[in-house]
């Protein structure tokens, strides 16, 4: 018992004054929020959220979708399991601060050469408990266990990252089918309206109203417009199928459910508040998952800098055999077999032809680049956050002025169709007013959809609505 006390006791001791060597992490401080503020443009937040979500659009497939992708999605799983190894690999470095403990036994039966002088033959039995220990009187192995911890964090940020751009795919994909649908809608309502058109040029071509060049320019229109329709269909088929895939189904699964809407989202007229999406709080920049996930890998390399300090320092370890040892199996066991030794050892580097010392340059060097890229993950952060703000704005009003044309163009056309019919114009003027009235929806239908899109671009550009705290939720699920 006594032994016990004192093996505890010099591991306290141990633990205690041991000193940490390298430097600690200090968060670099590359911008100032108000620096932020004013290049992006941003306005103080309404409130503590960010100003959109995807579940903003007020789509129940879409909502559905993405729950379903969260949950199984190929990448985010791959991005849980990735979650997993870090938290074991930090566990099990932290693990490497205390003593181990084997059971161990032998048998040891040898017969030495009469060449080899005097030295006795050996038959003997042991069995006993071996204790080894390196200790961490420098730090090295605490340096490890931050480096470790900072890699599990890594893939945290990683996972979150995946969740975000996945759930950004999924409406990217979602409004690129509604878009198609309402487009090979469109397209169909266009080609019933030039049917009517083309029979009755036929019509007055047989009362001699009309000439074959007007006949021939119906045809080709309808001819025309029917072959938009194949290439809208594999369109939309390949959304359907980057759907399924993406919630972890087959392609093909989703068909069915992903048939055309009566409230097609695209479809309906645009409605966002797009000025709330200016209400940010500067530090969005910093907490966006990419950018934590590389501050991460600086701290990471920061306590590799210190470990391969430490490795510059002596190494002490202790070791002990606790257990029995006799030349007969069947007194093993006996109190009079009772054995112990106690190893303690140091190794000081002291001429390694400066390979030490050019790990820790390698470290530092390291470090350096790890900062550098936390610089331009930070900076590209700004960029896309900027880029789509602004874009944004100008796409709104294109917008706006898209919608307009259509209207102008719509109307031209059915008056310029009333006249032909009253034989007041010629087709040509017709043919003319249906390309343009069909080139003004399909610009505003597209638009409508970009408008969503970048929304979407938007929701990603900021990180998602994400926090860690749901991740654990999520990660304790699965």
């Amino acid at each position: 018992m006594y032994l016990w006390r004192k093996i505890i006791n010099i591991f306290l001791f141990l633990c205690l004054t041991g000193c940490l060597l390298g430097p600690d992490y200090e968060r670099p401080v590359l911008f100032e929020n108000e620096e932020l503020e004013r290049v992006l443009g941003l306005k103080v937040p309404s409130v503590a959220a960010l100003p959109f979500k995807p579940t903003d659009f007020h789509d129940e497939e879409l909502d559905r979708l993405i729950t379903e992708a969260e949950e199984n999605a190929p990448d985010i799983r791959t991005a849980l399991a990735r979650v997993e190894a870090g938290r074991a690999m930090r566990l099990g470095t932290i693990a490497t601060l205390f003593p181990t403990f084997d059971v161990t036994g032998q048998h040891v039966d040898q017969k030495l050469s009469h060449n080899m002088g005097l030295m006795p033959d050996e038959d003997y039995y042991q069995a006993g408990l071996s204790v080894a220990w390196e200790v961490d009187l420098f730090g090295k192995k605490r340096r490890q266990i931050e480096a470790a911890s900072a890699t599990e964090r890594q893939t945290k940020a990683a996972l979150e990252n995946i969740l975000v751009s996945v759930i950004s795919e999924v409406g990217m994909n979602y409004i690129n089918l509604r878009t198609t649908q309402y487009l090979l809608e469109q397209t169909k309502a266009d080609l019933k309206i030039q049917n009517e058109l083309a029979r009755l040029t036929q019509d007055k071509y047989k009362s001699g109203l009309s000439s074959a060049i007007d006949v021939n320019q119906a045809e080709y229109q309808v001819a025309t417009t029917r072959a938009n329709i194949p290439k809208l269909e594999t369109e939309i088929e390949s959304y359907q199928n980057a759907l399924a895939v993406l919630t972890g189904k087959p392609a093909g699964s989703l068909q069915d459910r992903l048939k055309p809407q009566k409230k097609n989202l695209v479809a309906k007229p645009f409605r966002f508040d797009m000025d709330q999406l200016w209400r940010l709080p500067a530090d969005v920049v910093r907490y966006r998952p990419d950018v934590i996930g590389m501050e991460e890998s600086l701290k990471a390399q920061n306590a590799r800098v210190g470990e391969a300090v430490a490795s510059l320092f002596p190494n002490v370890s202790l070791s002990a055999l606790f257990g029995f040892e006799s030349i007969h199996f069947n007194n093993l066991l006996e109190h009079n077999s009772h054995a112990h030794t106690y190893q303690s050892s140091i190794t000081a580097p002291i001429f390694h032809f400066g390979a030490l010392w050019q790990n820790v340059k390698i470290a530092e060097a390291q470090m350096k680049e790890a900062m550098i890229q936390y610089e331009k993950t930070l900076l590209n952060a700004t960029q896309e956050i900027r880029n789509i703000l602004v874009g944004l704005q100008k796409m709104e009003a294109q917008h706006k002025d898209l919608q307009r044309a259509w209207e102008k163009m719509d109307k031209a056309a059915r008056l310029a169709r009333n006249r032909y019919e009253s034989g007041l114009i010629d087709y040509f003027q017709v043919l003319d007013a249906e390309e343009r009235r069909i080139s003004a929806q399909a610009a505003l239908t597209s638009s409508s959809g970009a408008l969503y899109q970048n929304i979407l671009n938007f929701y990603k550009a900021v990180g998602g609505q994400f926090t860690f705290d749901r991740l654990q939720v999520k990660q304790a699920n699965h």
